[in-house]
């Protein structure tokens, strides 16, 4: 039986490497910012019987709460940083193989415990009596190695640079002003044949439990990245050539879909903008934060 490293080390009277703790983040954790975000869609589709033409607005405001700095981001870690761990990896099985007790220094310090229980006397003197033996003579005389060997146990990632943000509150509206047209050519011959155009129009407050905002920064690279989930939808008033008066559920999204992940985008938080492509139009993001 092996003891693991930090018992090791502890063993051997050596502290932890200060850089096991994590460097300071590029803003505060806690901090705060105001986050505007919003996505335009613009879609038109036709076929032979149907045509569509859809512009919906999403102006959303969330604030949002930093937490703290790491060195791995949301893509996982860099092949530089893999090495660097498996290089860790293989110091601290060398470490381990190096100064770990044996075998039976471990069971005579199961023994002592059974022996003494919670006794500090007894337990004080079967430490001295263990100090005299050649094993532990053998470790005290390798501590500057060991001193040495340790900086090898923690691997360099860089610095701390990535830090996501979490919504705090988030509040917005959803407008819409879309055309539907639906041809139907009726029986052989255009006999019962109709056309209805329909359109809706309006602006209505969203759920803000429909929004999901998650935001990563890099301050090395200098970028942001984006993870929007919006099923957000609304019942807006329209006007339909053959009923009249109507109401429509509508949703944010078309067909064009958003990516997993919006970015990275130049900039630290700030003012950013893209366009997401898709078959039948486009999704614009414009966001600016505070």
């Amino acid at each position: 039986m092996r003891l693991n490293i930090a018992t090791t080390l502890a063993m051997l009277s050596l502290p932890l490497s200060a850089n096991l703790a994590l460097a300071k983040g590029p803003v505060p954790e806690g901090a705060t910012a105001t986050v505007n975000i919003t996505l335009a869609v613009k879609e038109q589709t036709k076929s032979q019987w149907s045509s569509t033409a859809i512009d919906r607005v999403l102006k959303a405001q969330c604030v949002m709460i930093a937490g703290p700095a790491t060195q791995i981001g949301w893509n996982g870690p860099t092949a530089e940083q893999e090495a660097a761990i498996a290089k860790g990896q293989a110091n601290a099985e060398a470490f381990q193989q190096n100064y770990a007790p044996s075998d039976n220094m471990m069971a005579n310090m199961e023994a002592m415990m059974e022996k003494c229980g919670e006794d500090e006397a007894c337990i004080q003197a079967e430490v001295m009596k263990m100090s005299q033996t050649a094993e532990v003579q053998g470790m005290v005389a390798k501590q500057e190695q060991a001193k040495k060997d340790v900086a090898g146990l923690t691997p360099d990632l860089g610095p701390a640079r990535y830090q996501s943000w979490s919504p705090q509150s988030c509040s917005g509206t959803l407008s819409v002003n879309d055309t539907y047209f639906t041809s139907d050519p009726g029986g052989e011959g255009g006999d019962g044949a109709f056309q209805d155009t329909t359109t809706v129009a309006g602006t209505a407050p969203i759920d803000p439990k429909a929004l999901a905002v998650m935001i990563e920064t890099d301050s090395v690279g200098k970028t942001t990245s984006y993870k929007i989930g919006a099923p957000v939808q609304g019942t807006f008033p329209g006007n339909s050539s053959m009923k009249g008066a109507v109401n429509y559920k509508v949703p944010l999204m078309g067909s064009t879909a958003l990516p997993p992940v919006i970015g990275p985008l130049k900039g630290v938080l700030g003012k950013q903008s893209t366009k997401i492509p898709g078959q039948d139009g486009a999704i614009s993001v414009s966001i600016q934060a505070k």
